[in-house]
């Protein structure tokens, strides 16, 4: 089984290709947008649905104490509903879809309150943290006996 650093690693690293890719292949906003959701994938991981601190809230907690607390405490009803590496939390398409529905409805998250996001930015990050999260699934399977 992979471990929380493998997780992270492997969506840093996937972020500049996705990245780098999607600029040449479809738009820069999209490419911009993926790369940024790659890296998003490192906090808003599959793994938010343990019921012990993982390893991306341990890192927020050390670095920007307030914030990781409150990110805790924010995904702790989440980590009660969802069973840790159950098909909901994931399943690279159903598990991004649910965190971040999750994430909207808790956080009252509306366009409104962030202007400044261009909706094909918006697109290529939840296009971007589904590939993070497909990489975690498919790690997590590869080191299942």
């Amino acid at each position: 089984m992979s471990t929380g650093k493998a997780h992270a690693t492997a969506s840093v690293l996937a972020a500049p290709a996705m990245g780098l890719t999607l600029i040449f292949l479809v738009t820069p906003e999209i490419g911009v947008g993926a790369f940024l959701g790659c890296l998003l994938g490192v906090v808003l991981t599959p793994d938010l649905d343990q019921i012990t601190i993982s390893k991306s809230e341990w890192w927020i907690v050390r670095y920007v104490p307030v914030v990781g607390w409150l990110w805790m405490a924010l995904w702790d009803l989440y980590a009660r509903l969802i069973p840790h590496r159950s098909f909901w939390s994931h399943a690279p398409i159903v598990g991004t879809a649910g965190r971040l529905l999750y994430l909207g409805t808790i956080a009252s998250l509306r366009w409104s309150v962030l202007p400044m996001l261009s909706i094909v930015w918006v697109q290529g990050a939840i296009l971007g943290l589904a590939a993070s999260d497909t990489i975690h699934c498919l790690m997590d399977l590869g080191g299942k006996k």
